[in-house]
């Protein structure tokens, strides 16, 4: 019983967006961009994060604000999403402001 019903929560997230972002259901450890902008390269970098446990519970400040405030940008070049996740069990997103 209890391997039926780790199969098909398995399944469930796998095919839902609950699930693991990106690609790779066991083990997912990805960077792409997400945002662009016209700004030249800069010096500083900024992070922030949000953490999703069992698909259920997530909880952080993972905003572009919040990354550019960390560092201390206020001109943005660029953002890039990095995501960790085992199994979908727990999944980290982080997202990385850079600018001047």
């Amino acid at each position: 019983l209890f391997f039926t019903v780790a199969c098909a929560l398995a399944l469930t997230m796998g095919v839902s967006s609950c699930g693991v972002l990106g690609s790779g259901m066991l083990y997912n450890d990805t960077v792409e961009p997400s945002q662009v902008t016209s700004n030249s390269l800069g010096s500083k970098v900024g992070e922030a994060q949000i953490a999703n446990y069992l698909g259920v519970v997530a909880l952080g400040d993972a905003g572009v604000q919040k990354a550019a405030k960390n560092a201390g940008i206020t001109k943005i070049s660029h953002v890039d999403k990095k995501v960790w996740s085992i199994l979908g069990l727990y999944t980290v997103t982080t997202y990385t402001v850079y600018g001047n």
